[in-house]
């Protein structure tokens, strides 16, 4: 696998529950995550996956590593907050568990490492 991308949760300007993407903004681009894509491409990789596992993650770390096209994509959760345009709110434990919420109620999972 390559060295993935990385993007702050803060990076984070909306998450699609209609069509379950994720949009990152990061220098004024946006980047688009299709989750179902995602799930694909887990498979692919571990072919023991359930098809609806879209990467991995650690709680000790603070990231989510998504399996997008070609290079993965982490979310990292940092300490600090910029302020703006908030999507997940709290400190940042209290961010990756409402990030993994979210993730959960559009039916989909990731794989703990921890």
């Amino acid at each position: 696998m390559h060295v993935p991308v990385t993007f702050s949760d803060h990076n984070i300007v909306a998450i699609n529950t209609k069509d379950a993407t994720i949009v990152i903004s990061q220098n004024k681009k946006l980047h688009t995550i299709d989750l179902k894509n995602c799930a694909e491409n887990f498979t692919k990789e571990y072919n023991t996956s359930n098809g609806l596992c879209v990467g991995d993650r650690n709680i000790e770390k603070n990231y989510v590593r998504l399996y997008t096209n070609g290079i993965p994509t982490v979310i990292s959760f940092k300490r600090f907050y910029v302020f703006g345009k908030k999507i997940l709110f709290g400190n940042r434990k209290q961010r990756f568990m409402q990030f993994q919420t979210i993730m959960t109620q559009l039916g989909y999972t990731t794989y703990d490492l921890t």
